[in-house]
């Protein structure tokens, strides 16, 4: 008989849109080897070097992936936000892990075993391909920071970043409002900047009528934005032939079920050992 703790891993994975339609007993040898830890601010949920043998999927928190330099200091990768998961490069790959995961804040995480992982994926396709499609993605976005990389493009890498924040659900009209769940300091670090110049970058976007901020509080003017992204406007919300400026990757159809919001204080499962 399942225990009280698999009972509840398996209700958690059933609402997880990499296992959407899964048999009850795929979902039950899933939740059997799974583990549920609680990790505090500032721990490390692998480093890097560590062999990745387990899918990672953050339940609540905030885990932040990133590499570190030689001066000391750090180059944020990703910001994993509660409902993603993490970990799918290094468990597939032949190699360790070249990053860091440590927790941002107080984050609870449920680590899904490589070997049960495989053998579902062979019994169910839909998980293989729904594995292959987040990886795909993470590509995708990857690559679109790496082309906007070139000098004077850090307003354009932060619009591209508010834009994906907003979500495939943005309208077309009006306006969007977008929090910031991190920290000045680490949405620079993603970007590559210092907390000064993020500030500036913002101030600039806020000027060309293409955001308002009021703190962690952003509106996107959705309209403005879609004219500089097509280059009918500068940055300064002047009319231009064409500006040097490639759109926001819009994500593809088929990804569209990553868009997963786990419900505001997380899916926390309760009665699971923490190890």
């Amino acid at each position: 008989m399942p225990s009280v703790g698999d009972t509840r891993i398996k209700r958690v994975l059933k609402g997880f849109p990499l296992f959407a339609g899964l048999a009850s007993e795929h979902l039950g040898e899933l939740a059997g080897a799974a583990r549920s830890s609680v990790f505090l601010k500032d721990q490390a949920i692998y480093r890097a070097g560590d062999p990745v043998r387990w899918l990672y999927v953050l339940l609540s928190g905030q885990v932040k992936l990133a590499l570190s330099c030689n001066q000391g200091n750090e180059k944020i990768i990703d910001v994993v936000e509660a409902g993603r998961s993490f970990g799918e490069a290094e468990l597939f790959g032949p190699h360790p892990s070249l990053v860091d995961a440590v927790a941002v804040k107080s984050s609870q995480v449920l680590a899904i075993d490589r070997e049960n992982l495989c053998r579902i994926m062979t019994m169910d396709s839909r998980v293989a391909l729904r594995v292959m499609q987040a990886l795909a993605l993470r590509q995708i976005e990857m690559e679109t920071e790496l082309a906007a990389t070139h000098p004077g493009s850090g307003s354009q890498q932060l619009l591209n970043f508010l834009v994906r924040l907003a979500g495939p659900g943005r309208a077309r009209v009006g306006e969007t409002l977008v929090t910031l769940s991190v920290s000045k300091q680490l949405l620079a670090s993603r970007f590559n900047m210092k907390p000064e110049t993020l500030s500036r970058k913002l101030r600039d976007l806020a000027a060309g009528g293409l955001i308002s901020v009021d703190g962690h509080r952003i509106r996107l003017k959705n309209i403005m934005i879609d004219r500089y992204l097509a280059g009918e406007v500068t940055r300064s919300g002047s009319p231009c032939r064409a500006v040097g400026v490639g759109a926001v990757a819009p994500r593809p159809a088929a990804l569209q079920w990553l868009e997963y919001r786990a419900p505001e204080n997380g899916p926390a499962i309760s009665g699971c050992s923490a190890t």
